[in-house]
Formats: structure tokens, sequence, C-alpha cells
């Protein structure tokens, strides 16, 4: 799971880079008996005026302070089947995210490399999305087209897992339809890697929780609906036992790989949210 969780308070940037832990504000999931009749869902698409329920949304979130751990000042070593996470040294030498063409031609076969070094077992990748991020002001009003990889979104707010077990099988199936019976005999993962586009991240750092912290009774899963496409996002209850890592002052060769879903059964998956 991952999440964008600003410091609270705000802290120099000298206690940023010698602690090995923070204090930050994350959103969780709130629980609603409202959930035990209504499935969560979120709307990114224009409601007609003349319907009955002008709602985008019923997701209703609680913010809660905890300690997140700084991966530079510990002795943590982290895996993708037990924690959900890894950092790694990588370097890239392209410059211009915002051509579509020329990320998928230049940059994604870095990234397959990258992943084929450091993930077990991988036979076949597939890259079914990619996006930008940046920490800047929302315009009220503005129109955002999702479908536009190049277009800059702000952080992810809420701790959240991208792909619910059920969204993730449908883009198999949706998106590799041709080979979906003989990949899902076999297993699934979908991995996200994430690296900052600029020399040092100063401030809005991902967080990841160790996924073997995490218990499945305290995801739920919320529909996602878009213009062209239905999906699924699990988002995360607070719960004590989870424990949060970030990397402070990350430059763009530590880059993180986390797992969204992993179809074996006994190992951990990953929740975020985007920025600290």
């Amino acid at each position: 799971m991952y999440s964008h969780p600003p410091p609270t308070p705000p802290l120099p940037n000298e206690a940023k880079t010698s602690s090995p832990t923070l204090r930050i504000s994350l959103k969780f999931l709130k629980w609603q008996a409202l959930y035990e009749t209504e499935k969560p869902f979120q709307i990114f698409i224009n409601i007609p005026p003349d319907a009955t329920d002008q709602r985008t949304t019923n997701l209703l979130y609680e913010n809660v302070d905890l300690i997140a751990k700084d991966v530079r000042y510990i002795d943590f070593q982290t895996s993708l089947d037990k924690n959900g996470f890894i950092y790694c040294k990588h370097q890239t030498h392209i410059e211009n995210f915002n051509n579509r063409e020329y990320v998928d031609k230049h940059y994604l076969p870095e990234v397959e490399a990258l992943l084929r070094s450091k993930v077990d077992d991988v036979d076949r990748i597939f890259f079914f999305d990619w996006r930008l991020r940046k920490n800047v002001p929302e315009v009220e009003g503005e129109v955002v087209d999702l479908n536009d990889r190049t277009t800059w979104l702000r952080p992810a707010m809420h701790v959240h897992i991208d792909q619910s077990p059920a969204a993730a099988l449908k883009r198999v199936q949706l998106q590799l339809k041709e080979d979906a019976y003989f990949l899902l005999r076999g297993r699934v993962r979908i991995i996200n890697v994430w690296r900052p586009l600029v020399n040092s991240v100063e401030d809005w750092p991902l967080a990841v929780c160790d996924g073997s912290t995490v218990n499945q009774n305290d995801l739920v899963e919320a529909d996602h609906i878009r213009r062209h496409y239905m999906g699924s996002t699990m988002y995360l209850q607070h719960h004590e036992s989870q424990q949060f890592y970030f990397m402070s002052k990350q430059s763009k060769d530590d880059v993180l790989i986390f797992k969204n879903f992993d179809s074996r059964k006994d190992v951990a998956a990953n929740c975020k949210s985007d920025e600290l």
C-alpha cells in the first residue's frame, strides 16, 4: 500500500535527513455502515445533471498520525514476496517524459530489464499504464484527461492498493485476452516501478506499508468508474500493526519497486500513499 503523507508538523530539512523515523499523517478509509448494503465507489466522469444521485463517491476518510521509518537509517532488508516492496539503485538517461511514444520506446525497455534483474520467475512483462505525478496546487474546475499518460497528476492522498484482485484478473482478460487463459494458469503479478524525476525529493516522498503487517480484513474494495473502463482499488483501514516506510531525499537513481497484486496466496502485496 502506498501514500503521499505530508509531515506533521513540517520539519526542517536537517531533521528529515538525519532521523530514522518521521511523524506523518495519512488518510485511511473510515468504515461506514453504508458499506454493508452499498459497495464503496468513486466516479471519474461527469454525472448527468438529471440523475437522481449526484454523488461522485461514497468514500469517507480519516486522518491518522503515525510514525514512518526511513530506510536510509535502519537495517531492514525487504523482499517483494515477504514485504511487497524493495528499493534498488538504477540509472536512467531518459529526460523527456512528456512524449508518450518516446517513453514507450526508450524508457519502458529500461524498466523491463530492471524488473527481470530484480524479480524472480519472470516469463512475460506487459506495461498497461504509466503516470507522471507532481506536487502542484489543484485548480478548481480543471479538467484532467486520464487517458493522456503525459498529464501530470497530483499525488494520491489516500492509502490504497491500485488494483484489487478482481481488477487484476480483469486487466489480463481485457488487455491480453488472446493469451489470458494460458497466463492465468500461471503466476500473475502487478508490480509498480516508481522513481523521482528530479534530483532529490524534499517533500512528499512516497510511503509504503509493509505487506506482512497488513490484515486482509482491513482492506476494502472500491469500484473506480471511468468513461471507458471500470476497475477497482483496495483501500486500507488503519490498524496499529501496520508499519510504514519511506526513503528520505530519494533521487532519480533510487528506485522503489512495489507489488499491487500477486496470484500466489502465500506472499505479500503492498499498499501505498503516494507521497509524504
